[in-house]
C-alpha cells in the first residue's frame, strides 16, 4: 500500500509543477485585449463603430509576443495590417466602413469626368462589362498611373471587381469610377 501512494504523491507533484510552466507560457502570447486597444486608438474608432474595427481579434489565435512595439500601417482596401516586423508574423482587421465616405465616393468619384448620359451614371446601372477593355488607374493629386485591363466581371458605380492587367498574374480588385474606368483602391 505505500508503494501506491507514494507512486500518487510523485504524479501530483510533477502535474503541480507543471502548473507554473503553463502560466509562463501564456504570457509568452501577445496580448489581443491590449491590441484591439491600439488598433483602436491608430485608426481613432472603437470597435464595431465606423471606421473602426467591424470585430476583436480572434480570440483563438495565439500570436508570439512581440518584443517591440507593434506595427499598425495605415487603413488600406477595408482593413489595416497588423505585424510584428522582429517575428514576421501578420494579421490583417477588417473596418467597418464608413457611409459618408461611401456615399461620397460612389456621388463624386476622383478624376471622373460626365460622359452627359444620366443614365449610365446613375447608381445601380452597370457602367463595365465582364470582357470590356477598362483603363486601370492608381494614383492620388500627385500622381497618376494608368495600365490597361480587362474586366473580370459587371460592375456600377461604386462596385469592387476584378481586372486583369497581365495574363500571367491574379487578377487585381478594383473600383468601377466611371463607363471604360476602374481605380485600385488605396491611393489617396
Amino acid at each position: 500500500m505505500k508503494k501506491k501512494y507514494s507512486c500518487l504523491g510523485f504524479f501530483l507533484g510533477s502535474f503541480a509543477f507543471l502548473l507554473p510552466t503553463t502560466s509562463v507560457l501564456a504570457a509568452d502570447f501577445q496580448d489581443l485585449a491590449a491590441l484591439d486597444k491600439q488598433i483602436a486608438a491608430s485608426v481613432g474608432a472603437p470597435i464595431g463603430s465606423e471606421g473602426g474595427a467591424v470585430t476583436p481579434v480572434d480570440r483563438r489565435l495565439h500570436l508570439a509576443q512581440c518584443p517591440e512595439l507593434v506595427v499598425i500601417d495605415k487603413p488600406v482596401t477595408g482593413s489595416v495590417s497588423v505585424h510584428c516586423p522582429s517575428l514576421g508574423w501578420r494579421i490583417r482587421v477588417p473596418l467597418v466602413r464608413t457611409t459618408a465616405r461611401v456615399l461620397h465616393n460612389r456621388e463624386n468619384p476622383q478624376n471622373s469626368q460626365n460622359s452627359g448620359n444620366a443614365k449610365e451614371n446613375s447608381k445601380g446601372d452597370i457602367l463595365v462589362k465582364r470582357g470590356d477593355p477598362v483603363e486601370l488607374v492608381a494614383g492620388n493629386n500627385s500622381f497618376t498611373v494608368s495600365v490597361q485591363g480587362v474586366a473580370q466581371q459587371d460592375g456600377a458605380l461604386g462596385d469592387h471587381i476584378r481586372v486583369k492587367s497581365d495574363p500571367s498574374k491574379p487578377p487585381i480588385i478594383a473600383v468601377v469610377v466611371e463607363s471604360g474606368k476602374v481605380r485600385i483602391p488605396g491611393f489617396e
